[in-house]
């Protein structure tokens, strides 16, 4: 999403109380500080059931009967943010700001852009509103960039499925296989129009400091990891 507003612009000596970034600012603070809502999908339901009964007491109580502990799940994901707030809702993430080219000039105009990630609950249509509405600022321009609804839930009580989780067990010994909510954009999202058994997967066993430098410096795997990549696919494609 990008969003924009504009001023008389100036010089700074003499600034009224709020300048287009401080404007972008305040609307900034409102996005983050008032999160989409939350949904409970298919998929993630699915993996908390399986990896709940693995976890510690307290998360195997907050994941067993979530129909009692979901505001505290809520609260959760919301103060920790990552991952787990991720499977949980559409998440905002301000990237890009730009005012003006000079120190002591206020911009005639002045942008920011957000990353969306939509929860398969939520359309863009919905999202732009909820911003608009969040930001509460009519001087403020808030446009889509470009982007798609979400994918559709591929089902995973299926012969297809169960290819792909054999083939995951077989490759990681002793690991727990579960569904989950792919939150970054893949090209299968090409492929939900013509099949229900599309499934986002990486095969690589990554470390939390492999996962830290995805998309940043000296971004990297290890080489067992891609060899252990290779054994995946091969056993799943002997499978079809």
């Amino acid at each position: 999403m990008k969003y924009r507003t504009k001023s008389a612009g100036g010089h700074a000596s003499a600034p009224k109380p709020h300048t287009p970034v401080g404007v972008l600012a305040d609307v900034c603070c409102m996005v983050e500080n008032h999160p989409f809502k939350a949904h409970l999908t298919k998929p993630v339901a699915e993996m908390f059931d399986t990896l709940g009964r693995h976890s510690s007491f307290l998360y195997r109580m907050i994941f067993s009967n979530l129909w009692c502990f979901s505001g505290i799940l809520d609260s959760i994901c919301k103060k920790g943010g990552g991952e787990l707030n991720a499977l949980m809702r559409t998440t905002v993430a301000f990237t890009q700001m730009k005012g003006s080219d000079a120190s002591n000039v206020i911009p005639p105009e002045a942008s920011m852009v957000s990353n969306i990630r939509l929860n398969p609950e939520d359309t863009m249509d919905g999202a732009l509103a909820y911003l608009r509405e969040t930001a509460g600022n009519p001087d403020v321009e808030i446009t889509k960039i470009q982007g798609m609804d979400p994918s559709p839930i591929s089902e995973t009580d299926c012969p297809a499925w169960d290819k792909v989780a054999s083939a995951v067990a077989s490759t990681w010994k002793g690991c727990l296989v579960s569904p989950y909510l792919m939150v970054q954009c893949s090209d299968s999202r090409h492929y939900g129009r013509i099949s229900n058994h599309v499934y986002r997967f990486s095969a690589m066993d990554l470390t939390a400091e492999e996962r830290g430098t995805i998309h940043g410096n000296n971004e990297r795997v290890r080489v067992e990891t891609i060899h252990r990549a290779v054994e995946f696919y091969i056993r799943l494609m002997r499978q079809c």
